[in-house]
């Protein structure tokens, strides 16, 4: 009689289980969900797909577990964070906590973490408790904010700060390579500052004087034109990423054939870099028209909260999120980060400018420059979901704080 296979120790399956997540991360942050399979992260390990089966039988079931992971481990931040008794200890403390697990990624002590951006297109039947896990990461930032002492800072404040933290920390992929991991808590505490203590200087008001028009002419017909494909396809995106939004789906969003859409387009790739295009050129123009404002800080006002109302409320089609770029193919993706830095940069020089004339306290120009950048992308209706779009507040409740500090009266 043959005697039953002993089983595997538990120590090689944790490590074998280990090494799948740490791939299966690597796939999702290159393909999104959409080209998430059992068989990419098989072939990423030179495995045959079937020997991933005995750890997850579906690729649901390792989507799920790749995201849980990643909010585990932010879960985990926000517990170091919560033992402060600050509020502004809180947010810095987790703020250093982020980095600090960059750190450990980046010098190999940990595996990646996962792109929260197609959180809400997993499926399955473990779809609604990730983003439940999900979700209340971000009640959970936020109450790193409360306190009795600042009755002020009430529930919409905190909401939009958090949405505003978690785009700051997650769009660090994007700039972070140019730091050296020995810099990174160096990153975290001038991040915090501008949280905390905003840009301007001390005595400087909040400009009084009207924002910038940067919404584009809707046209009043059914005629379809290049432009509501790339609006269309802008909301896709921003809905769904890069891979999520198909030529299929960019069509259906405006009730058109496929052959409808490759007359007004060579094909994908070529409509996501126009809309790409766009969003660069629109915060071109709002930096541009903002230059004669008068000091640093009056200039970089009226960009910010310009393109943060017209993000808000989305009239003349929303600029892409900063988690556009997440699974864009990777020579589409090194020139669209190549235009964001050049941007950044840009910012960087408005910020040093107002330094220089008084008008902004001392920060780091480029890391404020990256904070402004995340203020407008992030900025959406503080009820995002209400039809039409509810802006009334954004101001008062999101922008003013993210420019002034995240604690101001």
């Amino acid at each position: 009689m043959t005697a039953a296979p002993e089983p595997k120790p538990r120590a090689r399956y944790a490590a074998k289980r280990d090494a799948i997540m740490t791939a299966a991360t690597k796939v999702f942050v290159e393909q999104g969900m959409s080209g998430f399979t059992l068989a990419a992260v098989a072939k990423r390990m030179d495995l045959h797909p079937v020997s991933l089966t005995y750890y997850f039988k579906r690729k649901e079931d390792l989507a799920a577990a790749v995201l849980r992971d990643t909010i585990d481990r932010f879960a985990a931040m926000l517990d170091q964070a919560e033992a402060r008794s600050a509020p502004g200890d809180r947010l810095a403390t987790f703020i250093a906590a982020y980095f600090e697990t960059r750190r450990r990624i980046a010098v190999g002590e940990e595996g990646p973490l996962a792109p929260f951006s197609e959180v809400y297109l997993i499926e399955g039947d473990q779809k609604q408790p990730v983003i439940d896990a999900f979700e209340t990461l971000y009640v959970r930032i936020g109450r790193l904010l409360k306190s009795e002492d600042m009755p002020w800072v009430g529930a919409p404040r905190r909401q939009g700060v958090a949405r505003l933290v978690v785009n700051l920390l997650t769009w660090s992929d994007s700039w972070l390579i140019g730091y050296a991991p020995a810099d990174y808590a160096r990153v975290a505490a001038r991040l915090a500052d501008v949280l905390v203590g905003g840009l301007a200087a001390p005595g400087r008001a909040w400009p009084r004087m009207p924002l910038l028009d940067l919404a584009e002419p809707v046209a009043e017909n059914d005629e379809i034109t290049r432009d509501r494909f790339l609006v269309a396809a802008t909301r896709l995106i921003n809905r769904e990423g890069y891979r999520g939004a198909s030529v299929d789906k960019i069509s259906a969003e405006l009730n058109v054939t496929k052959g409808s859409f490759y007359h007004h387009n060579s094909d994908k790739d070529e409509l996501a870099v126009a809309c790409f295009e766009r969003t660069f050129g629109l915060i071109d123009r709002a930096r541009r028209e903002a230059a004669s404002a008068g000091s640093g800080w009056e200039q970089l006002w009226l960009a910010v909260v310009s393109l943060g109302m017209h993000q808000a409320e989305g009239g003349g089609g929303r600029i892409l999120r900063n988690h556009a770029l997440a699974a864009v193919p990777v020579a589409m993706r090194r020139r669209m980060l190549l235009r964001f830095q050049q941007i950044a940069n840009s910012f960087g020089g408005v910020i040093a400018d107002g330094i220089a004339d008084g008008s902004i306290r001392p920060v780091d120009p480029m890391l404020a420059a990256y904070a402004s950048m995340v203020i407008f992308n992030a900025c959406l209706p503080l009820e995002p979901h209400r039809s039409p779009p509810f802006t009334e507040g954004v101001i008062e409740q999101y922008l003013r704080p993210a420019l002034l500090g995240v604690f101001v009266k």
